[in-house]
């Protein structure tokens, strides 16, 4: 009778062993959170810029939109210019955490507030072309290569990814002349 009591007392013993280790394993492990990306918003007639003021959908050209952490609501541009030249604000740039351009492939120039919201951060944009946007030289944004080119065969230019663009290129942009 103690062989069997010591026996069931071993099995118990492993069992809570065998628990308090698959309990333990679960402890390690971080709490992985995944940030589900926002719907780009519709911008209406009437709204401003967030860095400038001007109109939006008065101007040519493809438009950005920026979500910030926190739910602060989505900051609207009239121009991929003007979006990265705020998103690269060092103030701005930490909390940033969804970005958002036209493909300008899906719309006319003249007419992007009917274009296709893409991620910025894996768009190709353009840059040194001859059209205009809202505040003059504009990056203009694809989400495939080959439209990227045929845009660079009609307007000229030449692709940038997305790390590529930093104060540097805004500030040159801002130096080109506005009407080719």
């Amino acid at each position: 009778m103690i062989n069997n009591m010591t026996n069931n007392a071993s099995k118990i013993l492993a069992f809570v062993g065998l628990l308090t280790a698959l309990l333990l394993t679960g402890c390690n492990k971080s709490e992985e959170k995944t940030i589900v990306a926002p719907n780009p918003v519709i911008i209406q007639n009437g709204e401003e810029c967030d860095l400038c003021g001007m109109y939006i959908n008065r101007f040519p050209g493809p438009k950005g939109q920026v979500f910030e952490r926190g739910g602060i609501p989505a900051k609207r541009f009239c121009s991929t210019r003007d979006m990265f030249a705020y998103a690269l604000q060092p103030e701005h740039k930490h909390r940033i955490e969804h970005i958002y351009v036209h493909d300008v492939a899906t719309a006319a120039w003249d007419s992007q507030e009917n274009a296709t919201y893409i991620d910025a951060k894996t768009a190709l944009f353009v840059t040194g072309h001859k059209l205009n946007g809202a505040m003059g030289p504009a990056l203009a944004s694809f989400s495939k290569r080959a439209d990227a080119e045929s845009f660079i065969k009609d307007s000229g230019g030449k692709i940038l990814l997305f790390d590529e663009i930093d104060i540097e290129v805004i500030s040159m942009m801002s130096h080109q002349d506005m009407y080719h």
